[in-house]
């Protein structure tokens, strides 16, 4: 019997006749960035913690996390909203998919928030989650590219913006870094306990504009960590093709705070 996929829409191969090297090869599970997946996906217990901090703290801000259905009573006893926008890369993602997608063109930060505030103003902010205080280059490189385009949105909107969205702007832009979330919950599982979010996780937290996390990232870190995983391009060819600083090469840095 042919594969229906194949007649359907996509050339997909009859899987009965793939061997596990096969699989390997459309999984990705090669080279160090697999490596560092299979490491973190088999380990289905450890949560997003910096998310599930940042999740108590819109909880204690009365911000609501925007359920799949909804009505304005929802919202009752709220001051805003927000939506998880990103994704985890370790949670259902391919070796594969990872390295199409991680780069600068399709980052977008893990949430949206809507609230209103103190002076009753609609504020509109993308705050990106951290959850230690081990910031990697490519998380710089990433939300530098995301905050250049916003700029020129707030830009375009200040220059042209129709009311409904003016009387909103600017769009902000802010790293929730939440420094003890990770090391928390590894030290519950060592001693055996429940690990949950906690408003001591969420005291201990700072939120940067990207300006701020850059000048701590480049001038105030204790350590520095070369990453095994590269970029996927070549650097004589990118210098050939104008990129004159191109690196290869990844690594984190252990900010001050």
């Amino acid at each position: 019997m042919p594969n229906r996929a194949k007649t359907k829409s996509l050339d997909v191969h009859d899987p009965s006749l793939l061997v596990d090297n096969d699989k390997n090869e459309f999984l990705g599970h090669f080279g160090n960035t697999a490596k560092v997946f299979l490491e973190n996906t088999n380990d289905m217990k450890k949560p997003d913690c910096g998310q599930e901090v940042f999740d108590l703290e819109m909880e204690l801000l009365k911000i609501k996390k925007v359920p799949a259905l909804y009505n304005l009573d929802t919202f009752e006893g709220y001051s805003g909203a927000y939506q998880q926008t990103g994704f985890d890369p370790f949670s259902s993602m391919i070796p594969n998919g990872f390295v199409v997608i991680g780069n600068p063109d399709w980052y977008i930060p893990d949430n949206f928030v809507s609230y209103i505030n103190s002076k009753k103003q609609t504020q509109l902010s993308w705050v990106e989650v951290k959850g230690s205080r081990w910031i990697k280059s490519m998380d710089i490189h990433y939300m530098k590219s995301f905050q250049e385009k916003l700029d020129n949105w707030n830009l375009m909107i200040e220059k042209a913006g129709k009311y409904s969205i003016k009387a909103r702007a600017p769009i902000n832009f802010y790293i929730a870094l939440y420094p003890y979330a990770e090391s928390s919950w590894y030290r519950a599982r060592d001693e055996q306990t429940v690990w949950e979010p906690t408003e001591k996780l969420v005291d201990e937290g700072h939120w940067f504009t990207l300006a701020q996390l850059i000048d701590k990232f480049e001038n105030d870190y204790m350590y520095e960590e070369e990453l095994q995983e590269k970029y996927p391009f070549h650097k004589k060819e990118m210098t050939e093709l104008g990129y004159e600083n191109y690196s290869d090469r990844k690594f984190k840095r252990r900010i001050n705070l």
